[in-house]
């Protein structure tokens, strides 16, 4: 027997409607905010990913699905920003408008090792705005990314904000990291050990308890940052504590990309143990012009939408059933009869279904009409093919009446319940 791959899951049709009713919320939300939906290939160039993420993140030197074909080097995507620019300048929509904001639905792929939260095929629901500098717009995205959890019946969780600075800045913070991790070096982890040679931000977010411990007596600051990412810092706090929404600054929060630069931003919830991240996001100011386009400020999110699920304190409830009539046919004619009334009813928008199981009893044919929350059973034996009928039955009430055959998909559209007693 076949199983599916290891760090993938299946989503069964009964898990469909949370899936639904989540990324509903989500893109409606998205939309009154501005946001228009993208969709970009699911395999990208292997140096698309190298030059956006940095070749020695832990993403591109461990967790890519690479595929090497001939001389050609792709891998599924790991994440959704560096795409998006991409196709952004690709497609010249740096020429066709100013401010571009996105919204994106759609599954990545990282080679993790499985655990709560965390899969190797996983999906995310996020944001790009390409084309300013503004804090204004910071507060927009973060203003965004709560009042989203907020409607998906998510409570408890916390947003935590740092500010990682300019280009300048970050090496500054790199410098003062280095030399304040220094005295506990020994002490790190091997896998810290080579991040403070490599990438030393990486670890403030080592989750090894001994390297916790050598981060919290670290007392970061913002003594790193310029006169101007300090003063946009300033107004994005004072934008979020206008509106109310509550954080946390986090001098140690980083953000695993090398593209981040001044503020950064992550969304947690006790729910979901260690990995404890519903969400992140911050400005990557500078990718654009990496990429080969011109100088311009940019800043988005993602949300791990198996995670949201795993966060929500009360799961959204099915509004109406999936079908409105189920169709029962007993005899070879009334099959016949059958398939031809469910075609028209189809037709006119109607949702209908109807037995395909070869003998099975009306008693049985009943039970699986219930079993699917139908409103309706539109019966058809040899009597009412004698009379040109069906014998519509009301699953709720029990009771049921005749109706001419030619009469029932306006009988059904304008249904009401059936109160003539059989």
């Amino acid at each position: 027997m076949f199983r599916r791959v290891k760090g993938t899951r299946d989503i069964l049709p009964e898990e469909i409607l949370f899936w639904r009713k989540t990324e509903e919320t989500c893109t409606r939300i998205f939309s009154s905010y501005g946001y228009e939906e993208i969709r970009t290939p699911l395999m990208e160039e292997f140096s698309l990913f190298c030059r956006s993420l940095g070749k020695t993140t832990e993403v591109v030197k461990k967790q890519m699905f690479e595929i090497k074909r001939g001389s050609g080097h792709l891998v599924l995507r790991p994440e959704a920003t560096a795409s998006i620019v991409r196709a952004y300048l690709e497609n010249r929509l740096d020429r066709k408008r100013g401010l571009a904001k996105f919204y994106y639905v759609g599954a990545m792929f990282r080679a993790e090792r499985q655990q709560k939260g965390r899969l190797r095929q996983f999906h995310h629901l996020g944001v790009e705005a390409i084309g300013s500098n503004s804090p204004n717009l910071d507060i927009e995205i973060i203003s965004l990314l709560n009042r989203l959890v907020k409607e998906l019946n998510i409570e408890g969780y916390q947003i935590y904000i740092n500010s990682l600075g300019c280009i300048k800045d970050k090496q500054v913070l790199a410098k003062i990291l280095r030399y304040k991790i220094t005295p506990y070096l020994d002490n790190l982890c091997a896998d810290c050990k080579r991040r403070f040679k490599q990438n030393v931000f990486r670890i403030l977010d080592c989750k090894k308890p001994e390297c916790m411990r050598i981060v919290n007596k670290l007392e970061l600051g913002t003594d790193h940052l310029c006169d101007s990412c300090k003063k946009h810092l300033e107004s994005v706090l004072a934008g979020l504590d206008t509106l109310g929404i509550g954080y946390k600054f986090e001098p140690a929060l980083v953000r695993g990309l090398d593209y981040y630069t001044r503020t950064i931003f992550e969304i947690k919830h006790p729910r979901l143990g260690s990995q404890d991240a519903l969400g992140a996001g911050g400005r990557y100011d500078n990718l654009v012009a990496e990429f080969g386009g011109p100088e311009l400020g940019a800043i988005g999110f993602a949300l791990g939408e198996e995670r949201l699920l795993l966060a929500q304190s009360r799961q959204p409830q099915p509004q109406e059933p999936r079908l409105v009539t189920y169709l029962i046919t007993l005899g070879e004619e009334a099959d016949k009869a059958g398939v031809k009334l469910l075609d028209k009813l189809r037709e006119q928008g109607i949702a209908s279904d109807m037995d395909y199981t070869e003998g099975r009893s009306l008693k049985g044919k009943m039970r699986r009409a219930d079993e699917l929350g139908v409103r309706l059973t539109v019966i058809i034996g040899e009597d009412e093919l004698k009379k040109g009928t069906v014998t519509l039955k009301d699953m709720v009430s029990g009771k049921q009446e005749e109706v001419k055959i030619d009469e029932v998909t306006r009988r059904l559209k304008c249904y009401e319940p059936i109160r003539a007693e059989s």
